[in-house]
């Protein structure tokens, strides 16, 4: 027999195939020995599956740093910048269009990115577009104000956010000043503009101020002088009556309610923000409507406490009166003028929770020497509206006639509040001298009600009900007992009392204090703004009553 030629298999070693994966379900256990023959015999010989190393190979580096590459993917922002040469501080009102290095400071009226989030998310710098500058990733159209004048500002960015709201203090470096009063690159109302790059060009800067921002700067209106009205200033009524119409007309409001945020898509694929804030003055409530990034500036509002002033506003004048921002609107937070102030104290009053029955004041009157004085004044309602408005820091006794037209006795019984007081800020109400706290469970004392006395009249004017405070003396002497027998009387014994004291006159012995003329003097009657509407618990622009003269 003639000897046997080699297979092909004896010059190849066995080796497992790349890129094919082992089943899940078979382990090494499970492998067999494969068979062969051999080259030089027709024997087989048995091949064992080889081993395979699990280091790592090692792979060739391109030449950077883990550190370098970082610096490049995630660059660190410097945002400390000084000034390379000098610049001159100049009012806005007092730019004069051409090169030269100048720095001025307003307050944000307006602003919003131009392009929309889709040009921010493309890299609008790379590219076309009139007045677009290279390497800039989106742009914001900034209108900043101070007392004098409006400018527009162009910031360009690429890395560093700017958090812009409504009514930041801002400063400006830039060394050239453009006019583009017949251009489209400011509005009309801010014809001045300047466009700056800080991340690219060292010899602008945009600085917010947060943090030394006193409220202080830039906070007169544009137009405004002391002692004279507000130019186009208007009510929301007025406004929403055909105000609208009037060229650069003003709205005065404080701020009611923010809305949730909410987002919307448009048919382009970009989504937006909107926020609803309710607004009000004296006259009317109305819907602010801020979308997009100035959404964000609803977020540092206080209501009943922020006034904004808005000028040009855009409107919808549908069932609800809806107002806007436009590029030509301007929006003054807290602006510094006494309708603003006057607003914000009525926004105030009118959220202010009175105390259901506040304490007597004590060391605030001295009744003894008051009576006991061969001085002593008669008033009416008339009398006291009038001195209290003249003297509004001054404190006064005095008797006041007055006749009870209503007395709510058999009411409050049956209600179950013949006695009231408040603890843990929760008001209390019961026929019963003392009870129980519903939070504390102390127990607390109860005086009379307040509103036991109804209106109260005299030849010149009224009071409302429960805005005149009683003594537990003047209390007892009214009714002829004391708190704890009137509510121990049977039913008969309070409706023949209740018959007995209406259309009754009688006299009080009174004190007057109006410590605070905010609180104490106000616009409307004497039991409303202009004698009950103090603070709770002190004697505060209320009238207290120490004796009663039957």
């Amino acid at each position: 027999m003639s000897p046997s030629s080699p297979s092909i298999q004896s010059f190849f070693s066995p080796s497992k195939p790349t890129g094919v994966s082992k089943p899940a379900h078979r382990s090494k256990s499970t492998l067999k020995p494969t068979t062969t023959l051999s080259s030089t015999s027709n024997s087989p010989t048995t091949l064992e599956p080889p081993t395979h190393s699990t280091a790592p190979t090692p792979h060739p580096g391109d030449g950077f740093t883990a550190a370098e590459i970082a610096a490049v993917t995630d660059p660190t922002i410097d945002e400390t910048w000084r000034p390379s040469q000098e610049y001159e501080e100049t009012e806005i009102a007092d730019l004069i269009p051409g090169p030269k290095c100048v720095w001025v400071t307003g307050r944000v009226v307006n602003f919003f990115e131009m392009g929309g989030e889709g040009e921010k998310g493309k890299g609008m710098g790379i590219g076309s577009g009139r007045g677009v500058v290279r390497g800039a990733r989106g742009c914001w159209k900034v209108v900043v104000r101070d007392e004098g004048a409006a400018c527009t500002v162009r910031l360009w960015f690429a890395n560093i956010e700017y958090n812009l709201h409504l009514g930041q203090l801002v400063t400006i470096w830039t060394p050239h000043i453009s006019n583009g009063e017949h251009g489209t690159l400011s509005s009309s109302s801010a014809p001045f503009f300047m466009s700056v790059f800080p991340e690219r060009d060292r010899s602008c800067h945009f600085m917010i101020q947060d943090k030394s921002d006193e409220g202080v700067l830039c906070k007169t209106p544009l137009g405004y002088l002391e002692g004279l009205p507000l130019p186009a200033l208007m009510t929301l009524k007025n406004f929403s009556e055909g105000g609208y119409d009037v060229a650069d007309g003003r709205i005065l409001v404080c701020v009611k309610s923010i809305g949730a945020k909410k987002k919307f898509t448009n048919k382009k694929g970009l989504t937006s923000e909107l926020v609803n804030v309710g607004v009000f003055d004296d006259t009317g409530e109305a819907t602010l409507t801020l979308w997009g990034a100035t959404a964000a500036s609803a977020s540092v509002w206080q209501t009943s406490n922020t006034v904004l002033l808005i000028t040009n506003p855009g409107w919808r004048i549908e069932r609800k009166t809806t107002i806007s921002l436009t590029a030509n609107t301007f929006v003054d937070v807290d602006p510094d003028i006494p309708d603003a102030d006057w607003l914000r104290g009525f926004a105030q009053r009118l959220t202010r929770r009175e105390h259901v029955n506040p304490p007597w004041p004590e060391g605030i009157f001295d009744f003894e020497t008051a009576v006991e004085s061969p001085l002593r004044v008669l008033y009416n309602l008339a009398d006291l509206d009038e001195f209290a408005r003249a003297a509004p820091g001054e404190k006064f006794h005095g008797y006041l006639s007055m006749i009870i037209t209503e007395i709510n006795i058999m009411l409050l019984y049956r209600r179950n509040m013949l006695m009231c007081n408040e603890c843990c800020g929760v008001p209390l109400f019961s026929n019963s001298p003392v009870t129980p706290c519903k939070h504390c469970a102390r127990p607390i004392s109860l005086s009379l009600n307040p509103k036991l006395l109804g209106p109260l009249v005299d030849e010149t004017g009224t009071t409302s009900t429960g805005k005149v405070f009683l003594s537990d003396r003047a209390w007892e002497q009214l009714l002829g007992r004391s708190k704890e027998e009137l509510v121990s009387c049977s039913i008969e014994v309070l409706r023949y009392l209740e018959v007995r004291l209406r259309w009754l006159r009688v006299t009080f012995v009174f004190g007057w204090a109006a410590l605070v003329a905010e609180d104490a003097v106000g616009r409307g009657g004497e039991g409303e703004r202009g004698v009950g509407n103090g603070n709770a618990g002190e004697g505060i622009g209320r009238l207290w009553v120490w004796d009663v003269k039957m």
